[in-house]
């Protein structure tokens, strides 16, 4: 891979997931650098809004996810906590090392989006993390690590999950993949 690759994610959103799926499969995103962000406050910072909080789109989106997750043969059960507060999952994924964020965050998605497990509990936290990330979420370092991997999403153009970088060139939602693909293979 010629360019860098960045995904930035959420695990409370499901389009993260579809993307993740995607991500995680390809050979040419094998090398992508997953970057876990807060959600909430990207869309605080760029007066963005979650498409459950428009009537239209919040009765469309079960549908919709229900039609991804069987197209990319993902499990799904649309978690009864949506959302969830997923502020401590996604600290515990800034406080892991670069190479265990990608299978902790599919074991989360997957936990969430294909199980209906609330990954905003403590106590399922607890069965899907390593203790030693959780015990790290309350660190101040942590915290502003996260935060500032939001910010730095936002300062590049990002307003929403999934955000993937290539190189400095934004592209948006799960459905973006495939132009991804096509730019890694022209460059």
């Amino acid at each position: 891979m010629s360019r860098k690759v960045e995904f930035f994610f959420d695990v409370v959103s499901p389009y993260s997931y579809v993307a993740a799926a995607q991500v995680a499969r390809s050979p040419l995103l094998a090398d992508a650098v997953w970057r876990p962000f807060f959600l909430g406050g990207v869309f605080k910072a760029t007066g963005n809004s979650a498409p459950m909080q428009v009537p239209a789109k919040a009765a469309y989106m079960p549908h919709d996810l229900q039609r991804l997750f069987a197209y990319y043969g993902l499990d799904y059960r649309f978690p009864p906590a949506f959302p969830a507060n997923t502020i401590t999952a996604m600290r515990a994924l800034t406080a892991a090392e670069p190479e265990q964020v990608k299978p902790l965050a599919l074991k989360l998605f997957a936990a969430y989006w294909g199980e209906g497990r609330n990954i905003g509990d403590a106590a399922v936290l607890a069965e899907l993390l390593p203790a030693e990330l959780l015990a790290q979420t309350g660190d101040d370092a942590v915290k502003e690590k996260l935060k500032a991997a939001s910010d730095e999403a936002v300062q590049r153009g990002a307003f929403g999950a999934p955000t993937i970088f290539v190189g400095d060139e934004l592209y948006f939602g799960e459905d973006r993949i495939f132009l991804v693909e096509h730019a890694l293979k022209n460059s």
